[in-house]
């Protein structure tokens, strides 16, 4: 029964662990600057817009990545897991390419 007990645990904490595992994808649109281009922020922070989504970038656990684009817009593609926090798109990047 113990045996029992503990293959069933592991097989729940394995698909557990499986699904909770974000899914990471490639997004494009137009990235600019959340204080300096939209005036929606306090400091600088790198967003993506795409369509009606406008999505916050985060690198390394800040807003501000390296690819930042403080003044004007940039077609780019954006690669990294989508997470939604507060009602809010953020993308946790792990690649940005500027056209």
């Amino acid at each position: 029964m113990k045996y029992l007990t503990a293959t069933l645990f592991a097989a729940a904490l394995a698909f557990t662990l499986t699904s909770a595992q974000a899914e990471e994808k490639t997004v494009e649109g137009v990235m600019s600057c959340e204080k300096c281009n939209l005036k929606q922020a306090d400091v600088c922070a790198d967003v993506l817009k795409v369509g009606d989504v406008l999505y916050s970038l985060e690198q390394d656990g800040k807003r501000k990545t390296k690819a930042h684009q403080c003044s004007g817009t940039a077609n780019a593609k954006v690669t990294g897991t989508v997470e939604e926090r507060d009602g809010k798109q953020f993308i946790v990047v792990t690649a940005i390419e500027k056209e």
